[in-house]
């Protein structure tokens, strides 16, 4: 896997996160997306694009969807009604964003 297409995977991972955060915030649940906010969601989306790298470039022969699920639900532990669910599928809608971007 190269440098490259992780990079891209980062960016479109990203960019998810921040439209997710985004969203959020025109409906009421949060405060818009200032400068360091912004910068806290790219390292997040760093993270999950490694973990994701990692998944696809050694055990991810499939069932992606259930490892993000797994880690979305442990992010989000103990679960607080239907915002834990919206958070635990920003995470899969991620994954599934890697699981298109990364495999060779």
């Amino acid at each position: 896997m190269s440098l490259g297409r992780i990079a891209v995977a980062w960016v479109a991972v990203s960019v998810w996160l921040l439209a997710w955060r985004w969203t959020e915030g025109r409906a009421g649940e949060s405060a818009p997306i200032p400068g360091r906010e912004a910068v806290e969601v790219a390292g997040e989306g760093l993270l999950i694009t490694l973990f994701g790298a990692l998944w696809f470039a050694s055990l991810g022969a499939g069932a992606w969807w259930l490892v993000f699920l797994l880690v979305g639900a442990l992010r989000e532990w103990p679960p607080r009604g239907r915002r834990a669910v919206l958070r635990i599928l920003r995470v899969i809608g991620a994954g599934g964003l890697l699981a298109w971007v990364l495999p060779a």
